[in-house]
């Protein structure tokens, strides 16, 4: 388990629900990535099939796939295996196949290259080490989350030396799964007639997209992730909202929960309310923490941060 991190449980499920989310970016980013891996592939250019491999935003919907999973949130997990399949297959692999038609029209001489070539498994040593690749991609991606904690509990707030450390990570990534170029030899395959270059191609790509989100989830098991603490943070949260709520006239409330362990825990209260007597703030900090210790039996040591708020109308 992981304790002793602000939100830790509640920001992974906000995690997961933005990245199973259909968004403008990521379907730019699909077709930019799309267009620059099979340009890389028509023209045997690597370092173009590896920028490709960089821009492709799929990282995102293998999290909420994971998390999904691990939360036992199936909407979730189906929302974001419907984005990857849907990215890669309905976009990625027909953005593929109509630059490949057009290629060939104008340029009757393009052939398949070795690079597309070898976005193939043919061979049943070929399904096991990309297998092997795949799963270990996935356990990056997610060890992220769990080893760099302050990634998921601070998002907005982190020092500057984290965001080069989490991209190096994400890059790394995207790279070594390699999902973008093999979804474009699926319809690159179509494209020259080769039926064989089409199914080889789908097979890496789908083994891939399985031990992408296959890793993520064994590392998500072994720390610990799973619905319990989730629940329990929420459940605080509801007990302090409804307790604030019939006790001081709030104009906003917002609570940070660090959980211990299922049987301790520290809130922190920012109650934006207008003006009341400062001892009405320490009597509803006591009532907060016996609701929550009575409600879920969870220990705890309540602080309140309180914003005076005035109202004024013309």
């Amino acid at each position: 388990m992981i304790w002793d991190v602000k939100n830790f449980y509640s920001n992974l499920e906000r995690v997961s629900e933005e990245g199973s989310k259909f968004s403008l970016g990521y379907f730019t980013l699909v077709v930019v990535s799309s267009l620059l891996a099979t340009g890389g592939l028509l023209a045997n250019n690597v370092p173009v099939i590896i920028g490709a491999m960089c821009a492709a935003p799929f990282l995102g919907p293998s999290r909420a796939v994971c998390l999904g999973w691990a939360y036992k949130k199936w909407k979730t997990f189906v929302k974001g295996l419907i984005k990857q399949l849907f990215g890669l297959l309905a976009v990625g692999s027909t953005i593929a196949f109509l630059v490949t038609l057009a290629f060939l029209h104008l340029i009757p001489e393009i052939t398949v290259t070795p690079e597309t070539m070898a976005r193939t498994i043919p061979t049943l040593k070929d399904v096991f080490l990309t297998m092997f690749i795949a799963i270990s991609s996935g356990v990056a991606a997610s060890f992220v989350l769990v080893a760099r904690r302050k990634i998921v509990s601070e998002p907005d707030q982190l020092p500057s030396i984290d965001y080069p450390r989490l991209f190096d990570v994400t890059i790394g990534v995207e790279i070594a799964i390699s999902l973008i170029p093999p979804a474009s030899v699926v319809g690159m395959g179509l494209a020259f007639g080769r039926f064989d270059i089409f199914h080889y191609s789908l097979g890496l790509l789908l083994v891939n997209v399985w031990g992408l989100n296959v890793g993520g989830m064994i590392v998500l098991h072994l720390w610990g992730v799973e619905p319990k603490p989730l629940q329990l943070e929420k459940k605080i949260r509801r007990i302090i909202e409804k307790t604030t709520n019939n006790v001081v006239k709030a104009y906003q409330t917002t609570s940070e929960v660090i959980l211990h362990s299922y049987k301790e825990a520290d809130i922190q209260i920012r109650l934006y309310a207008f003006e009341i007597p400062d001892h009405a703030y320490q009597s509803l900090a006591r009532t907060v923490s016996r609701e929550i210790k009575r409600e879920t039996g969870v220990s705890n040591d309540v602080k309140i941060i309180a914003t005076p708020v005035s109202m004024y109308t013309s």
